[in-house]
């Protein structure tokens, strides 16, 4: 396994500077399309849908899945690599640049599911191998765990606080509902423990309107996937939405108020926050291309990028749509084989 300590200082400084521009244009912004069958990163500019392709040096057998985005930084948990691969978004350089593309190990047999980026240098990993979550200075390379629930698979902050989302998954098959373990993320105090009603849970985002959004996707074969809606202030969950159908996937939040879901079955699944009601559930959801989506984007002008693997077979497509609720496609871009989410991030 490959492990650097890189000058990232200098590529994570251009931060103020590009978002403050991103307050007003998406111009700057970068789509990053995680390819699992060639594990590569596919990285498509809101400016004009142009597409580079990076990847890392990664360690033997990584299974990408999810990924996190903040400023210009990219980070890509690996799987059963027990790795997270970091990308930055590096400004023009002439002479030495820092690297770009890089692998930090983390505990072996912890596997690296979900992932979410605290601030410019520390971000925590799910770890379902060791129901652990791992603290990762990504400019150092440093690392910590903290013991949590059964099967972690996804990471959410809120405010000072980490939100783990324990799977609950004994032998790959849900042993009851899921349940969030949270606790202060500079002093990991204040434990708490927040039962959840869906099984299988393994997304999680923070929406615009400072709530908690988790994605159960429930047994196979059942169609029972759930959304539960937790207040992080609270600490609990105030809502359940039934009806996702078969196994949902990661979600975007649109700035319309609308929850979008990932769905490879039913496309794009949509929920109207405001109203904690869902207006776009299975047999009408939004499909591009007539295919399913396993994963989504939205830049700041609203536009929504919808992930299209297609048979994994060959490259997958990124269908770049209107906003809701017209969702027309305005492009389609050729990314990586097997392509399984997205993020936003900046460039410098």
């Amino acid at each position: 396994m490959l492990r650097r300590w890189l000058p990232l200082a200098a590529a994570l400084g251009a931060y103020a500077c590009s978002d403050a521009l991103e307050q007003t244009s998406s111009a700057g912004q970068v789509i990053a399309v995680v390819d699992s069958g060639d594990q590569t990163l596919a990285l498509v500019s809101a400016r004009d849908f142009t597409v580079s392709m990076r990847s890392w040096q990664a360690p033997s057998r990584p299974t990408p899945g999810t990924i996190d985005g903040r400023g210009n930084v990219f980070l890509v948990p690996l799987g059963h690599a027990d790795a997270v691969g970091v990308n930055v978004l590096l400004p023009p350089c002439r002479d030495l640049c820092p690297q770009s593309d890089f692998v930090l190990s983390l505990a072996s047999g912890s596997g690296a599911t979900g992932v979410a980026i605290q601030d410019d240098s520390i971000a925590w990993v799910a770890n379902p191998g060791l129901n652990t979550v791992t603290r990762v200075n990504y400019q150092s390379g440093d690392t910590s765990s903290v013991l949590v629930g059964t099967y972690p698979q996804a990471v959410a902050i809120a405010g000072t606080r980490v939100f783990v989302v324990n799977s609950n998954l004994v032998s790959g098959a849900p042993a009851g509902p899921s349940w969030l373990t949270s606790f202060d993320c500079c002093s990991i105090t204040s434990v708490d423990s927040i039962p959840l009603t869906g099984s299988n849970a393994r997304f999680a985002l923070v929406g615009d309107d400072s709530m908690l959004y988790i994605v159960a996707s429930g047994h196979s074969g059942r169609a029972d996937g759930k959304l539960s809606i937790v207040d992080p202030k609270a600490r609990m969950e105030i809502a359940v939405l039934n009806g996702l159908g078969e196994s949902p996937g990661a979600a975007a939040f649109h700035p319309s108020g609308r929850l979008l879901i990932s769905s490879l079955t039913e496309g794009i699944l949509e929920v109207y926050t405001l109203t904690k009601s869902l207006t776009l559930g299975p047999g009408k959801g939004i499909k591009p291309g007539g295919n399913g989506v396993s994963g989504l984007a939205v830049d700041l002008r609203g536009r929504v990028y919808a992930v299209d693997p297609g048979n994994c077979a060959a490259a997958g497509t990124v269908h770049v749509l209107n906003a809701p609720p017209d969702y027309g496609e305005i492009h389609t871009v050729a990314v990586g084989v097997c392509p399984t989410t997205a993020a936003v991030a900046a460039t410098p």
